[in-house]
């Protein structure tokens, strides 16, 4: 019985542990049971045809064609290469703002090899050597663009000096800008004195001031220049002509020069309004790509417009009022006035509005001179220049303008400061407006505090409930503003941020290109000079990164904060 019980136990335990070792064999060797799988193989469609790569380039992207002047040209090639195996088709209208000469462009194809452009830059001879006339900085420079057979001449005027400019190749592989640089030497054999500015703007002077500018004189010629300089002596009733009563005013902001984007001089913010993008050319305003455009609210009798462009560059609309003017009239010998418009004459005195619309990124503007005001000459003796002689050869003399306001009176003034050289005689006309004496009033800002802001307010008394609900301390009167309507100031806007519990103040309604997101717009608190006036002295700002705090001081120490907290965020002022 025993050996039959054993036989079972052994027999089951059999039946139980022999499929498992089977699984484990089965596991261990997959490939001995291998699954049968029917393969869904797709037979491929038919042979990938790969589209033709096309692969332009250009060398050099930059050319320089040295100095060229009156006996010497500049000439150079660029390499256009094809490495792919599909034709480019390439054109280009020549370089950016030049007046191509028959209208038309250059073309050429590029299949698998490579092509030269070759580009040649001279001066033209200059139609007069007049000795007589004005001084100019502007030289006519022909480029002539050379490919396959085909020519492009291009024409434009240039000041002498260094210059760059812009070539765009369109092509059916894309776009591409290439650049030629050159110089202009001296572009005429005789000795001729080239002046910038022509017209000097002192700006608004208060009385007993001194202010000074600069005149740069070079040497367009390749013999040596001499020249003296003098302020002629007036008659006490000898009076400006006619189209210039009136005072020159300069769009030249020195505070952007070499930036490359303008910004309007704060004094003339509520008289000009420049719309668009506008870049700047040695301070001055140039259009940029789309429309731009200028509004100039003035009030006389009639208004000058002076450009630094011509009128097939300049690609621009008038209107007076809303009225459309034929600039075509105009330009008709803007050559031969130095780029001055005279748009109206004659109008009923009073406000007027001009507008100006540029089409295109070629439109540089100088200057403007309104009509209607009574000018005077300056007194003798009140302009200096030094040094009053020199010499030039190759060299460049700079002039300091001196102007001395003691014991004038209010008003316009004008003069002529005429150059005697050996190559003729050149004039430069200055302009000033001496300020009233009693423009001058101010108002007292007061400085709150609490915490790490600060407030500042030109009246107490109708923020006083704000003042004690939010635990300012009074600090006294920080500093003194000037009161609308103050020549060569303008509006000091204040900011409130109730997140982080800060204000902001700047000149510019719109925040002065500050992130201002945030703060809530709060008003005026009065006048700030944008540029010194005479007994003013610097608004400093700081800002505290982390907290987002701004401060004001007339401290250049910074006063009580912690230096290590702030750093300087530039000058936001003039106050007294």
């Amino acid at each position: 019985m025993s050996k039959i019980k054993n036989y079972f136990i052994f027999t089951l335990i059999a039946l139980i542990v022999c499929p498992f070792i089977a699984f484990a064999q089965s596991s261990v060797n997959p490939e001995q049971n291998p699954a049968v799988v029917k393969k869904n193989v797709k037979k491929p469609a038919g042979k990938v045809v790969e589209q033709p790569k096309s692969a332009q380039a250009i060398t050099p992207l930059e050319l320089n064609l040295g100095t060229i002047n009156i006996d010497k040209s500049g000439e150079g090639s660029f390499l256009l290469k094809n490495s792919g195996s599909r034709a480019i088709d390439w054109s280009t209208g020549g370089p950016e703002g030049w007046e191509s000469i028959e209208k038309q462009k250059l073309s050429g194809v590029l299949k698998n090899n490579s092509d030269s452009l070759r580009v040649e830059i001279r001066l033209l001879p200059k139609e007069s050597e007049d000795k007589q006339k004005i001084a100019s900085n502007y030289n006519n420079v022909e480029m002539k663009l050379e490919a396959g057979g085909g020519k492009l001449v291009c024409r434009k005027e240039f000041p002498g000096g260094a210059h760059k400019e812009t070539i765009k190749i369109n092509s059916s592989d894309g776009q591409k800008i290439i650049f030629v640089t050159f110089i202009i030497g001296y572009t005429q054999k005789s000795p001729q004195i080239n002046l910038n500015p022509l017209r000097l703007d002192m700006g608004s002077v208060l009385p007993e001031k001194i202010v000074s500018k600069k005149i740069i004189a070079s040497n367009s010629g390749r013999e040596m220049l001499t020249w003296s300089v003098a302020v002629k002596k007036h008659e006490i009733e000898d009076k400006p002509a006619s189209l210039n009563k009136g005072r020159y005013i300069s769009f030249l902001n020195e505070e952007v020069r070499g930036s490359g984007v303008y910004a309007v001089p704060g004094h003339m913010k509520e008289s000009f309004e420049f719309v668009g993008k506008w870049m700047e050319n040695e301070g001055y305003p140039t259009g940029a790509e789309g429309e731009n455009l200028v509004k100039i609210h003035f009030s006389g009798t009639g208004i000058i417009l002076y450009l630094l462009t011509g009128h097939k560059e300049a690609n621009m609309a008038l209107s007076l009022d809303k009225n459309v003017i034929d600039d075509n009239k105009l330009f008709k010998d803007w050559k031969e006035r130095k780029g001055e418009l005279i748009v109206a004459k004659d109008l009923t005195d009073g406000p007027h509005i001009l507008t100006i619309t540029g089409r295109d990124n070629h439109l540089g503007l100088e200057g403007i001179r309104i009509l209607g005001d009574n000018i005077a000459y300056f007194p003798y003796g009140s302009i200096k220049i030094v040094p009053n002689s020199g010499a030039i050869t190759r060299q460049t003399n700079y002039l300091n303008v001196s102007l001395n306001t003691a014991q004038m009176s209010p008003g316009y003034y004008m003069d002529h400061i005429v150059f005697n050289t050996n190559g003729g005689e050149a004039i430069v006309e200055v302009s000033a407006e001496v300020l009233p004496d009693n423009t001058l009033k101010v108002v007292d800002i007061y400085r709150y505090y609490n915490g790490t802001d600060y407030l500042f307010t030109d009246n107490p008394q109708s923020e006083a409930r704000r003042l004690i609900q939010n635990n300012y301390v009074k600090e006294g009167i920080a500093f003194r503003l000037f009161k609308p309507g103050t020549p060569g100031t303008i509006g000091f806007y204040r900011w409130y941020n109730p997140q982080s519990r800060s204000h902001f103040y700047h000149y510019d309604s719109s925040g002065g290109k500050k992130d201002l997101r945030g703060y809530i717009f709060e008003g005026s608190i009065g006048n700030i000079a944008t540029s010194r006036l005479t007994n003013t002295r610097e608004l400093y700002r700081w800002y505290n990164s982390k907290t987002g705090h701004y401060f004001y001081s007339t401290d250049i120490q910074g006063g009580a904060i912690n230096k290590k907290a702030y750093r300087f965020d530039g000058i936001a002022g003039y106050v007294k």
